[in-house]
């Protein structure tokens, strides 16, 4: 059972509800959800996944002392979690890839790679 509870507060980001509630009232924002805003739902709407938030206030850990972060480690832990489900490609502009160079025939197509790491390279066309 969980008594007490530190602050967790983010380098160079106001958090005060009642500060960041003159936003919302001057209509500078679109509301709470807003992806600009540094609340849960703000911050989901940016980008972050559930698992993501999940794991990095697990590794917080318990503690009473205020913990100061920087939102790069917030986003480290969504890397994390979104690396192995995301596919990547890498291709070139039809311009770029349309130059033959010397006695190059002209590419029929371009194929993009999937770079993510796995040890299948998957490729996909690209028109």
């Amino acid at each position: 059972m969980v008594v007490d509870y530190s602050r967790l507060a983010l380098q160079s980001t106001l958090l005060s509800k009642r500060k960041l509630n003159w936003f919302v009232a001057e209509g500078l924002v679109s509301g709470w959800d807003d992806p600009r805003m540094p609340t849960v739902r703000g911050i989901l709407r940016h980008g972050l996944t559930p698992e993501g938030l999940r794991q990095f206030v697990l590794a917080q850990g318990s503690s009473r002392s205020t913990a100061v972060m920087e939102w790069d480690k917030i986003w480290a832990f969504n890397k994390k979690v979104l690396e192995p489900i995301t596919p990547r490609y890498t291709g070139l502009y039809l311009d770029v890839a349309s130059a033959p160079a010397g006695n190059a025939k002209a590419p029929q197509g371009l194929v993009a790679v999937n770079v993510t790491g796995q040890t299948r390279a998957e490729t996909k066309s690209v028109r």
